[in-house]
């Protein structure tokens, strides 16, 4: 069967699934037909296709303003999501668990439910062309998938977005969509695993050069500045740090003249320890005295915004470089994580640059990356706790 004649669900592909390419997929308007929506390479998206991706997409948004309780109903109905948006705002707002009503406003609530029509528009699209690109990048790469996989992972994605697979002659009834839309949904997760994998199968592998080259270049990150440890009191009062600095260079312990004299609670419970002090985490006046004093030698009184100091150098810990020998294995771990994930995110750009010169949005539906003539969608973000309200189906 010729691409261009394949079933009109083909190619639904579920937020739920959580497809990265899929937030990239989109295209033009020149050389459509007159029943075309957006052209994909050599494919058509119809508008019967489009309307079909629609209808899934309004059932998402009704599960997820009713907190999925859409097929709870013997005879479900989809929410209307028209303004005033009364049902919509209505159903959202009973979903707020008890402890967050008091922090969403009815008026944050509504314009979450304004966001939703545009917003099942944009994905109804976007699901259509990235399933597209999806199945040809699969079919160049030679990658299948066979009806086994898929329905080893069915059950869950029933249970995600329509609540179990009983439910879905009540789907059917209600969108006119059968098993066909949720099937496709797994087959083309499972593409864009298998596709992902391919593209990163080698970067995982993580040389000693790799780890060292990384190192070197980083090498700033694994720079520990000079510390020291001080004894200090903090006196409200100049003659107070006098008299506090008068006893010290009599023999009395920090310990004794931080109790006597001290405002600070926190060095005053440590007996005035405060330890591993670094330039940039002080107060400039103290900060300047503690660098400029040479160690076991007492300084002060300083005089600062929040009072006056006495302090004692206790210990200077040169500045170093923690050497790579200490930090090698670690990095490797960390290059094994993220040498993966960058290779699939260049894998992902160059899809949508591939694709996006391919694909042809007629004008209206092209709020998609990879329309040619992408036009930027007309949401806005809802604010405040109604934004948790958004559904685990449909993202």
């Amino acid at each position: 069967m010729p691409r261009h004649q394949r079933p009109a669900t083909k190619a639904l592909v579920a937020c739920a699934i959580g497809l990265p390419v899929a937030a990239l997929l989109t295209g033009c308007g020149g050389g459509l037909s007159g029943d075309s929506i957006a052209k994909v390479g050599d494919t058509d998206i119809t508008k019967t296709q489009y309307e079909q991706s629609l209808k899934f997409q309004q059932v998402l948004a009704s599960q997820q303003v009713t907190g999925n309780k859409l097929f709870a109903s013997a005879t479900p109905k989809l929410v209307s999501f028209e303004a005033p948006y009364t049902e919509c705002t209505t159903k959202l707002k009973a979903t707020v668990p008890k402890e967050q009503q008091a922090q969403v406003t009815d008026a944050q609530i509504k314009q979450y439910c304004e966001t939703i029509p545009e917003e099942a528009k944009t994905r109804a699209v976007q699901q259509l062309i990235s399933g597209e690109v999806l199945e040809q990048e699969s079919a160049d790469a030679d990658i299948k998938v066979s009806d086994a996989e898929v329905n080893k992972q069915l059950d869950a994605v029933y249970t995600q977005q329509i609540g179990g697979k009983a439910n879905l002659p009540k789907f059917t009834k209600l969108t006119g969509l059968n098993a066909d839309v949720f099937k496709d949904q797994v087959r083309q997760g499972l593409e864009l695993q298998k596709l992902t994998a391919k593209a990163t199968k080698d970067a995982g592998k993580v040389t000693e050069k790799d780890v060292q080259d990384y190192y070197n270049k980083n090498k700033k990150q694994y720079a520990q500045p000079e510390s020291r440890n001080l004894h200090v009191v903090l006196t409200k009062t100049e003659a107070d740090a006098k008299k506090a600095r008068a006893e010290l260079d009599g023999g009395a312990t920090f310990a004794s003249v931080a109790d006597k004299y001290s405002i600070d609670q926190v060095t005053k419970k440590a007996d005035g320890k405060l330890a591993n002090v670094v330039k940039g985490q002080q107060e400039k006046a103290l900060e300047t005295a503690a660098f400029s004093t040479a160690a076991t030698k007492l300084a002060g009184p300083v005089k600062t915004e929040t009072g006056w100091y006495v302090l004692r150098v206790d210990k200077i810990t040169p500045a170093k470089t923690i050497p790579y020998a200490q930090v090698k294995s670690v990095l490797k771990q960390q290059l094994e994580q993220t040498k993966p994930q960058e290779a699939a995110q260049k894998w992902e750009e160059g899809v949508l640059k591939k694709w996006k010169e391919k694909t042809e949005c007629r004008e209206g539906y092209n709020t998609v990356a990879f329309c040619k003539n992408e036009a930027k969608p007309k949401t806005t973000t809802a604010a405040g706790a109604a934004q948790t309200q958004q559904p685990e189906s449909g993202q």
